[in-house]
């Protein structure tokens, strides 16, 4: 009976690769299963510390308008921009009014004319005081995984993050096969990853360049 691989939607590296790096050529079911295991871990650790989504997807997010012309998506770099609607009007935007040609690696949404502030005003001085989230943006952002790569489109997720995952799985791999377990809690549901031994300083160097500030 094949071996179904275990490797969740966000997993930033191959079984193979990590073989590979691990030096390990021949396995079994069970060490294959722990492996995978462990690149999911170390995935969602990276994502949930960074606050980022890394794999390639649609998404489908409501915004306040900024009253700047920068409007900052969650996700990116910005590969595609299917609509942004304004869903107090009921309208979508003419996509020659906004571009990410020169901020989509940042994620943001430029507009020369502005995100004009929309709400409701309130008080002796009309002042804007409630805000609406009126924008919904229609669009696909993250780098193409490794596993979920092909010859016409290949994997593009910077290598530094593919190093740092090989490095994290390899530490909790060795410990555990010196017999000393590197984990202090450890759990996939809720994606937790508390180690016994710090993360290298190279690690957390990474993980803080991709982190999401705002």
């Amino acid at each position: 009976m094949e071996r179904k691989s275990l490797l969740a939607d966000n997993a930033m590296t191959t079984l193979e690769t990590m073989l590979d790096f691990l030096g390990i050529t021949e396995t079994d079911d069970s060490t294959k299963n722990n492996i995978e295991r462990l690149i999911n871990a170390a995935s969602s650790y990276i994502e949930t510390m960074t606050n980022r989504k890394f794999a390639l997807r649609e998404y489908t997010e409501t915004h306040f308008p900024t009253g700047y012309q920068e409007l900052c998506l969650k996700q990116y770099p910005i590969r595609e921009v299917m609509s942004v609607e304004d869903t107090g009007y009921h309208q979508k935007l003419d996509p020659e009014s906004y571009s990410f040609a020169d901020t989509g690696d940042i994620g943001v949404l430029f507009s020369d004319a502005g995100w004009e502030l929309r709400g409701y005003r309130s008080g002796l001085a009309n002042d804007l005081t409630k805000l609406n989230r009126c924008l919904k943006v229609k669009y696909r952002a993250g780098y193409i995984l490794p596993k979920d790569a092909t010859e016409e489109h290949p994997a593009d997720l910077p290598y530094d993050l593919q190093y740092i995952v090989w490095q994290m799985v390899q530490q909790q791999w060795n410990l555990a096969n010196n017999g000393a377990n590197g984990l202090a809690a450890f759990s996939i549901s809720d994606v937790s990853w508390t180690f016994d031994h710090a993360l290298s300083e190279q690690v957390q160097a990474v993980i803080n360049q991709y982190m999401r500030w705002t």
